[in-house]
C-alpha cells in the first residue's frame, strides 16, 4: 500500500481506476490553506468550507488538519474515490470533523442552494472548464464569501479553440504569449456575469497560473453598480505581438492583421491588501510564499510581453529581465516580473519603447 505526505497530513494513494491523484496540485492546495486563514483572520472566527469535487481527499485533510475552518463539507461524484477520502480521513484522525457526499456538484450546489445552506467558500476544483458550475456555485454561496475556482481548459482559453470559447464564455479567446493571464481574466468575466444575473458582483483576491492550471478565488459582493466598467477588450497583432485595451466599442483604425478578444475584465485581479493576510501566514509553505511575494511585486497592469519573443523580433540578443524592468523604471515607465510567465514583462510603456530598451541594452 503506497502512502503519501504533504503538509501535516498523510495518505493512501490511489490504487483502483478511477481514483485520482495530482501531484501539480500542490501549490494550489497551498493557496487554499492560506485563503482560509486569511478569511478566518479577517473574520475574526473560522469559516465553513464546501469541496465540491474533493477526489480521494488530498485537498479535504489538509483544509481539516490546517486550514481555518468551522464547518467542513466535502463531496465527490466518484463512489470509488470517496473510499478512499474516507481511508485518508481515517488515517488522519480527522474523520468526525468533515461531512462527506457522493453527488454530482451541480445537483449538490441547487440542493444547498434551495434550502439556504450556504458556504463562506466553496473550492470548485473542476476538470477543464468551471462555466458550467457557474450558476449553481454562485447560488450556493454566502454574501460576502469566496468561490475558489479550478480551470484546466488550456487549449480553449489560449485560443486554439474558438468554437468552446464561445460556447464557455461567450467571447473569443487570443493565441498569444499573454494568453495565460487573458484566459484567467476571461474565466473571471464569466463569474462576474453570472454574478450580474443574481444582482451582485465578484471581486477577484487572487489569481495564480501554476503551469498548467488557472486558480482564482473571488468574493461574492451585493450590487452590480459599476461592476463592469472595467470591462473591455483586447486587441493583439501577431505579427508585431504588440496588444492594445480598448475599454469601449470605438475602435481604433486597424489593418487586418489584428485580432480581438472580449468584452473581458480588465481591472486588477489581485487584492493586494488579501494577499498581504495571505503572506503573512505563509511561513510554512515555501512555494506559495514565492508565488504570493511575485504577486506582491506585481504592477496592476493588464497583460505583459514576452521579451524573448520581441528579442526574436527585433534581432537581438536576450538580456536579464532584472536589465530591461530596472531601464523601463529608468525611461520614467512602470515594470515588474509576473508569477505567471519565466519571461514575462508587465508594464505600461508601448510595444515601440520596449523595442528601444531591447536595442540599447544590447549596444
Amino acid at each position: 500500500m503506497a502512502e503519501y505526505s504533504e503538509g501535516k497530513a498523510r495518505y493512501i494513494l490511489p490504487r483502483k481506476k478511477g481514483q485520482f491523484f495530482n501531484p501539480r496540485g500542490l501549490l494550489s492546495r497551498e493557496i487554499g490553506i492560506l485563503i482560509t486563514r486569511a478569511e478566518a483572520h479577517l473574520r475574526g472566527k473560522p469559516i465553513s468550507l464546501l469541496e465540491t469535487m474533493s477526489g480521494i481527499g488530498i485537498r479535504t485533510v489538509r483544509y481539516a488538519l490546517e486550514g481555518e475552518v468551522s464547518l467542513q463539507w466535502a463531496n465527490e461524484g466518484s463512489h470509488e474515490s470517496m473510499e478512499l477520502l474516507l481511508e485518508n480521513l481515517k488515517l488522519n484522525g480527522v474523520e468526525d470533523r468533515v461531512y462527506t457526499s457522493v453527488e454530482e456538484a451541480k445537483h449538490l450546489l441547487a440542493k444547498f442552494s434551495l434550502i439556504d445552506e450556504r458556504f463562506d467558500m466553496i473550492d470548485l476544483d473542476a476538470f477543464g472548464s468551471p462555466s458550467e458550475f457557474s450558476h449553481h456555485a454562485i447560488s450556493a454561496l454566502k454574501l460576502g464569501g469566496i468561490l475558489y475556482l479550478t480551470s484546466t481548459d488550456g487549449f480553449t482559453l489560449c485560443g486554439l479553440k474558438q468554437g468552446a470559447s464561445l460556447r464557455n464564455y461567450g467571447v473569443h479567446t487570443l493565441s498569444a504569449r499573454f494568453c495565460h493571464e487573458l484566459g484567467g481574466r476571461v474565466v473571471m468575466s464569466q463569474f462576474m456575469k453570472v454574478a450580474g444575473n443574481f444582482g451582485f458582483h465578484m471581486e477577484p483576491l487572487v489569481f495564480v497560473y501554476d503551469g498548467y492550471s488557472w486558480r482564482i478565488a473571488m468574493r461574492l459582493v451585493k450590487g452590480v453598480e459599476g461592476q463592469f466598467t472595467d470591462f473591455g477588450y483586447v486587441l493583439y497583432n501577431p505579427s508585431t505581438a504588440e496588444y492594445r485595451l480598448i475599454k469601449d466599442n470605438a475602435l481604433p483604425e486597424l489593418d487586418g492583421k489584428w485580432r480581438i478578444s472580449g468584452p473581458v475584465y480588465l481591472g486588477p485581479i489581485h487584492d493586494r491588501k488579501f494577499v498581504e493576510v495571505m503572506y503573512g501566514f505563509s511561513g510554512d509553505y515555501p512555494l506559495a510564499r514565492k508565488t504570493l511575494k511575485k504577486i506582491l511585486e506585481e504592477i496592476d497592469h493588464p497583460l505583459y510581453y514576452d521579451y524573448t519573443q520581441i528579442c526574436d523580433m527585433v534581432g537581438v540578443s536576450t538580456p536579464s529581465r532584472k536589465k530591461i524592468i530596472r531601464e523601463l523604471r529608468r525611461r520614467g515607465y512602470r515594470a515588474s516580473e509576473t508569477h505567471i510567465s519565466p519571461v514575462g514583462i508587465k508594464t505600461n510603456a508601448p510595444l515601440s519603447v520596449l523595442r528601444e530598451v531591447l536595442v540599447s541594452l544590447n549596444q
